[in-house]
């Protein structure tokens, strides 16, 4: 059992990892993106606290995680087919449909599949994670959400991956939102648009590589439906590919006019985080470090740049980074 789980863990962080088809030209792009870095105004960096090894014991107050099935469309394409999608929940221990409940989707990396943060029984770090932050008090109890933007669950090529996921925000407000905050009790008293928009203040959106760029994606596309934004390891697409890298002050403004734009641009905050040994470190450092140019926009009450001492871009990144940042977003 623990051969197959290290086969397991090493298969989905070795996926993660190829999160570009570049690797190759690894050496040089860094050296490209250090470069970019040189110029840019340094903002503040935090760093996040490690996780205690006991949070990944198995907690006396236990959690479970069910399977929703929804149907959905296939938005890469114009003629809509159908598509039957799975979301994994995970719901707090002595969860009661009679209370309303802070909520959070996480989005999985390329490679990745719905069940991947905590729906695989082999894999439980982040489910006893969840368990021992709510048994200690460390944030109040919270339904979290596992998603895939691959219509059938299965990995796709690096190209089918990436509009799957520019795509997702039609699914995630039209079909899974709906789906999972229509069968568990959150503070959602609808599940249309005005619902959805009208609990915004208790749903946060996350998500881990080329989840991260989901992430960013949905914050430019569906910047209204949610208060709080977990993008780890991972950069904003607007001007170009890895546009966070490469073009990180033309990135930066984008986001900052978007946001001076809307009328939550004071009602939202953005908890962003890489490692500093990760692969894609100048993707997310270069755009944290031009967005906090924006001080009007981005700055102390609804920014911060976080990173992990030695983090490299796997799931220990991950925990590590949920661990320090449900607790400010669900606090008690």
């Amino acid at each position: 059992m623990m051969n197959m789980m290290k086969k397991t863990i090493y298969t989905m962080l070795l996926m993660s990892i190829s999160a570009c088809p570049f690797a190759s030209c690894q050496s040089s792009w860094m050296k490209e993106g250090k470069e970019i870095a040189e110029n840019l105004t340094e903002g503040k960096i935090q760093y996040s606290q490690a996780v205690p090894s006991n949070m990944f014991n198995k907690s006396t107050q236990q959690g479970k995680v069910e399977l929703v099935e929804y149907e959905s469309k296939d938005y890469t394409k114009t003629s809509r087919p159908t598509t039957h999608k799975p979301a994994y929940v995970y719901l707090p221990y002595g969860y009661d449909p009679s209370q309303q409940y802070d909520i959070i989707y996480l989005i999985h990396g390329w490679g990745g599949r719905a069940e991947q943060y905590f729906g695989i029984d082999d894999w439980p770090q982040m489910r006893n994670l969840f368990d021992n932050m709510i048994e200690q008090g460390l944030c109040k109890p919270f339904i979290a959400v596992s998603p895939t933007w691959d219509k059938d669950n299965q990995s796709k090529g690096w190209g089918e991956s990436c509009q799957e996921a520019e795509a997702f925000h039609n699914e995630y407000v039209n079909d899974l939102i709906p789906a999972v905050e229509g069968k568990y009790s959150t503070y959602a008293k609808t599940t249309d648009r005005a619902g959805i928009i009208a609990s915004r203040d208790h749903r946060a959106l996350g998500g881990f590589s080329l989840g991260s760029i989901t992430t960013w994606f949905l914050f430019e596309q569906e910047f209204e439906v949610q208060r709080y934004f977990l993008p780890m390891s991972g950069d904003n697409w607007h001007i170009e590919m890895f546009g966070g890298q490469t073009k990180p002050r033309e990135t930066a403004a984008f986001l900052a006019d978007m946001v001076s734009k809307s009328p939550y641009k004071n009602d939202f905050y953005v908890w962003y985080a890489v490692g500093d040994e990760d692969v894609r470190f100048y993707q997310t450092h270069n755009q944290a470090l031009a967005m906090m140019e924006h001080k009007e926009v981005f700055n102390e009450k609804n920014f911060s740049y976080h990173q992990k001492k030695g983090g490299r871009h796997d799931f220990n990144a991950v925990w590590e980074f949920c661990y320090n940042a449900l607790p400010f977003f669900f606090s008690k």
